[in-house]
């Protein structure tokens, strides 16, 4: 068991690994909407762009989006006991959290730990989460935060502090960037999915509660009979904290990360410490980071399609040719269409494309050969690098090549070398036979005497 999950947790560790964004496009909603939240971070996760951030690293109070945490390392070493790994409500635990959200799970009951999630996600419960933690971890909180931590960094954040497994510590601080790391990690987690995509669950009859009873998301987003004018169909699941946080400033404002899926592209959506005047719905209980997020889903789904960046079936730029009689140059194709998030309705044109190419291609050259590639930018950031592709053979012209290679032997350094050695040889030679005659004139004419 100890392997398998072994094994489960550095798969689910490599999707977050490789979920970290390639580039940030820098669009701004402010047109369409002014975002107020303190912190936000929009990702494209189809092709990990990201749309929109706003003071993403910024360190702000978790609050109830602690869960998050606790629910993935839950997760982690337990995805596969959710059913037989039952939960005990510690009173210890139950008058800790009296008087704030939770899941009506009391001291004594016993739940599973798939119900523990469900009071977890939906309902914001600090008794579930509290609870499982303290049952887990054998009453070693502070081991469990300690746990909570060490997943984090390995998830990739890093302006995170875990000292909690609920959100009710101030202590919990966390960034509108590692709420999105920490959701698209356990967006790899078939459970989790299932739980926070979820707006109702019943809770079963036990010891405590005679019956069961129901508890509902506080993700308005995810119920088209409930939600309201906060409704999104395409909101898939996520968690909010709508139980206000006073921050030091005296604002009360609330958080949601959530991710959804609309006409085949999908976003993750980290929108943290909305304050309340931003919601103008006028409904009695106002939900400002929904209010938020919901304006930004808009506004993303509207306004931008995954669309090919580059034309695989159209020359993109041509390259000069030598050793050869029948082209001068030779066109080049990109090797891929790099699909990216652009405006919709716009094209290619849109980016900006930097070339590393040779000064020149040789023949002969083969259709498909790569010659160099194309970095493409889209508002001044990176989005990927294609390689450029001959579009067609090239045959090499054997005079040519010939008449060249001399050409460059005449004039190449090897040649100059041996040139000169070559004279200066033959200098040396020229002096020695003069002198040699001069000596050899010089005793005949000593004989003669």
């Amino acid at each position: 068991m100890k392997k398998v999950l072994a094994l489960i947790l550095s798969a689910a560790l490599l999707v977050a690994a490789l979920a970290v964004p390639a580039a940030a496009v820098g669009y701004d909603p402010s047109a369409t909407y002014n975002v107020q939240a303190e912190g936000a971070y929009v990702v494209n996760t189809d092709t990990n762009v990201i749309i929109y951030e706003k003071n993403s690293e910024q360190q702000v109070y978790a609050g109830g989006l602690t869960k998050l945490m606790t629910v993935a390392l839950i997760l982690t070493n337990y995805q596969d006991a959710l059913d037989s790994t039952q939960i005990t409500m510690p009173s210890a635990i139950s008058d800790y959290v009296y008087g704030t959200t939770s899941a009506d799970i009391r001291a004594g009951e016993t739940v599973s730990l798939r119900a523990m999630l469900y009071g977890m996600l939906l309902c914001n419960g600090n008794d579930a989460a509290q609870g499982t933690a303290y049952v887990l971890s054998g009453n070693d909180l502070s081991g469990w935060t300690q746990q909570m931590n060490a997943l984090s960094q390995k998830i990739g954040t890093t302006g995170s502090t875990w000292t909690d497994a609920s959100g009710i510590d101030k202590g919990n601080i966390t960034t509108a960037k590692d709420m999105y790391l920490i959701l698209r990690y356990l967006m790899g987690f078939d459970a989790f999915v299932k739980v926070s995509g979820s707006y109702q669950y019943e809770m079963p009859a036990n010891t405590k509660h005679a019956n069961s009873y129901y508890i509902t998301s506080t993700n308005k987003m995810l119920s088209a009979a409930n939600g309201g004018q906060y409704y999104r169909s395409a909101v898939q699941g996520g968690k909010t904290d709508v139980s206000g946080i006073v921050e030091s400033k005296g604002v009360v404002t609330q958080s949601c990360v959530s991710w959804a899926t609309q006409d085949g592209s999908s976003y993750i959506f980290s929108i943290l410490n909305s304050p309340m005047a931003c919601d103008d719905y006028g409904y009695d209980t106002l939900r400002p980071a929904l209010y938020e997020t919901g304006k930004l889903l808009d506004w993303a789904f509207s306004n931008f399609a995954i669309q090919p960046a580059l034309d695989t079936t159209q020359p993109i730029c041509e390259i000069p040719v030598k050793y050869s009689s029948v082209s001068d140059t030779l066109m080049l194709y990109p090797a891929d269409d790099l699909k990216t998030i652009l405006p919709s309705g716009s094209d290619n044109t849109v980016t900006q494309k930097e070339y590393s190419l040779p000064e020149c291609v040789y023949a002969p050259v083969e259709e498909g050969d790569v010659i160099g590639t194309v970095t493409l930018k889209l508002a001044g950031s990176t989005i990927g690098t294609v390689d450029l592709k001959a579009g067609k053979s090239i045959a090499r012209n054997p005079i040519l090549y010939s008449v060249a290679k001399l050409q460059a032997f005449f004039s190449s350094l090897f040649f100059r070398i041996v040139l000169i050695l070559s004279l200066l040889c033959i200098g040396i030679y020229l002096v020695w036979f003069l002198r040699h005659a001069y000596l050899f004139k010089k005793s005949n004419k000593i004989r003669r005497h």
